[in-house]
């Protein structure tokens, strides 16, 4: 290990080559005598900048090439802010060697500072493996003294923390429009979310409110000289609360409350309370790269219907109960994903409703991969569904929930790279390699 992160955070030590480097041994050939390095970051980071301010490596493709690979987390912290854990994995000639760095941004932090400041991180983890190449006669270091930029003092140093006049909490609104048309449909929506939320290591508080209105109008032809139009509105509104206290390493409990109200889902007022306990196998702080959670909850939820449901009923009280596990995996072969959601009505024993998620994504062998998705709910309770049933425009135009006893979607694929082993070129002319145009990012 490189040592806790406040020490490096604090210290600032910042790899680069020097204005005049020693020469290298006879024979012996900078880029070709670097080490490989594959760079295992789903949607993280900015590629292109780490590969253009990194180059004292050879980036490659394949993580079978790398003599390192950079495995790159993350998750948010309380103040809204992203914790990215880097893990360092020897290969090859230097398997058993594994390094763990963190790098936390606050929230709001732009992309480029991110992109910076992963790159620091990054070269901070490299050195120890570089050490055993002869590129490391041709590195130096930099001091950056406590206070300044990135020390205690600077925006992403430890110091930050030592008077919060908002007591850690964090409120965010946001409110969004769409629209759309053309001469014989049009549609446009309004929504808005605020929350608020909490988080400590002891503590995890999460209030939120979210609204949409969606209205769309469709104009079909009856004759050459007729018209008729359909025009559609569908409104959807919720708020929760979440209240999650630490058990240890391995237990939490809490409390969820949630309201709920939708036109589609035939519901004028949904509301409930429910206490919850829950089991991780591995220690949560090691959710980023592995966690198997267990969890149940129960409590009453009571209903307002908008039309009379198919039990015949304008209103009801209920007990419910729920049962999930979630296992998630992040390692150098791939990534891997699954949970199972099963929730029954109290005396009800019969009509469980079960929903399968799962994702895939495994590197098979040099240049080759395979990602799968999918899901699959077992539905054996609709409460809700309307006794009267939809109308052909409604389920055309999916404005109400059907009757159903399954739902299912999913998809696989294939994607295999062959070539040249390096990935260190990057050459923006024309847009990216992958078929993009012009990005203008303004932060």
């Amino acid at each position: 290990m490189l040592g806790p992160l406040f020490v490096l955070a604090t210290a600032a030590i910042l790899v680069q080559e020097p204005q005049a480097p020693p020469p290298l041994p006879p024979g012996a050939h900078p880029q070709g005598e670097a080490l490989r390095v594959f760079l295992d970051c789903e949607y993280e980071c900015d590629l292109d900048f780490l590969r253009t301010e990194i180059t004292f490596v050879n980036w490659v493709r394949d993580r079978f090439d790398g003599q390192v690979l950079v495995l790159v987390t993350s998750q948010t912290t309380g103040g809204r802010g992203t914790d990215y854990t880097l893990t360092f994995i020897g290969q090859k000639d230097l398997a058993g060697r594994t390094d763990t760095l963190h790098f936390i941004t606050q929230q709001g932090a732009t992309g480029d500072e991110t992109r910076h400041g992963m790159a620091r991180v990054i070269r901070l983890g490299l050195v120890r493996f570089t050490m055993a190449t002869p590129l490391a006669a041709h590195l130096d270091v930099r001091f950056t003294p406590p206070g300044g930029p990135g020390g205690p003092g600077g925006p992403s140093g430890p110091g930050r923390e030592q008077r919060d006049p908002w007591n850690r909490w964090v409120y965010s609104a946001s409110l969004n429009s769409y629209f759309n048309g053309q001469e014989s449909t049009s549609d446009h929506s309004f929504s808005g979310n605020l929350s608020a939320s909490r988080i400590t290591e002891a503590w995890k508080i999460e209030f939120g409110l979210y609204g949409r209105d969606y209205r769309s109008r469709y104009t079909y032809a009856l004759t050459d000289t007729t018209s008729e139009t359909i025009r559609t509105k569908t409104e959807s509104w919720s708020a929760s609360a979440r209240v999650v206290g630490s058990l240890g390493p391995h237990w939490s409990a809490g409390l969820r409350g949630a309201y709920s109200r939708s036109t589609s889902a035939n519901t004028d007022l949904k509301v409930s309370v429910m206490p919850a306990v829950e089991y991780d196998v591995f220690p949560y702080a090691q959710a980023t790269r592995r966690q198997l959670r267990l969890g149940y909850s129960i409590g009453l939820e009571t209903a307002r219907y908008r039309d009379t449901t198919i039990h015949y009923k304008t209103a009801e009280t209920y007990l419910r109960h729920e049962l999930d596990m979630a296992l998630g995996l992040r390692q150098p072969w791939g990534s891997a994903s699954v949970s199972v959601t099963g929730t029954q009505y109290w005396g009800d024993w019969l009509n469980p409703n079960v929903d399968f998620y799962g994702n895939l994504s495994v590197r098979l062998m040099r240049g080759l991969s395979a990602n799968a998705w999918g899901g699959y709910s077992f539905v054996r309770s609709q409460r809700s569904l309307s006794a009267a049933g939809a109308t052909p425009d409604e389920v055309l135009l999916q404005l109400r929930q059907l009757r159903t006893s399954y739902q299912y979607w999913g998809g696989f694929g294939f994607s295999y790279t062959f070539g040249s082993v390096y990935n260190n070129v990057v050459n923006p002319r024309f847009g990216s390699s992958s078929g993009g145009g012009m990005t203008i990012i303004m932060n």
